[in-house]
């Protein structure tokens, strides 16, 4: 806006203002996508999560387990080892995923037998792996589309 003055003696007095008004393009009316936030915190769903009970055996976690539901009790009579999906199916299963996405898994040993957490193929899994008579719970963080690793926490 430009305002109008006039003299006025040494000084200027404001005597109106130009109240005309024109659009203007902000920046130049592109628009980009962003991710969420880089490294942030971006759980893939947020829905309703049901136990999975598994039998007294050895047993593969699904990549829809894992992700869908995320907890799982078990009552072994001996060891046991339950191994995770690979990691391109966890991806997979991930819709909308970015390097360091992440979900949590729990797994509830309900006997004094040790239960062993191994990983599939491309599946790192860091920390103690055995529950025993207790419950233990991974972060699984996507560290690229062949890549995921489950920190125990």
């Amino acid at each position: 806006m430009s305002e109008v003055t006039k003299s006025v003696g040494e000084g200027r007095q404001l005597v109106g203002l130009d109240t005309n008004v024109t659009t203007d393009r902000i920046v130049d009316g592109a628009v980009t996508t962003a991710k969420l936030a880089d490294a942030g915190v971006t759980p893939p769903k947020t829905k309703t999560k049901a136990a999975v009970a598994l039998a007294d055996a050895d047993a593969a976690l699904t990549a829809a387990q894992m992700i869908d539901s995320g907890i799982f009790t078990i009552t072994p009579t001996v060891a046991r080892t339950l191994t995770t999906d690979t990691a391109a199916n966890l991806v997979a299963a991930m819709s909308g995923y970015q390097v360091g996405t992440w979900f949590d898994i729990i797994i509830v040993c309900l006997a004094a037998f040790a239960v062993t957490l191994a990983g599939g193929a491309g599946v790192t899994i860091t920390g103690n792996a055995a529950v025993n008579n207790s419950s233990g719970t991974w972060r699984a963080r996507i560290d690229s589309a062949s890549a995921v690793t489950l920190y125990r926490m």
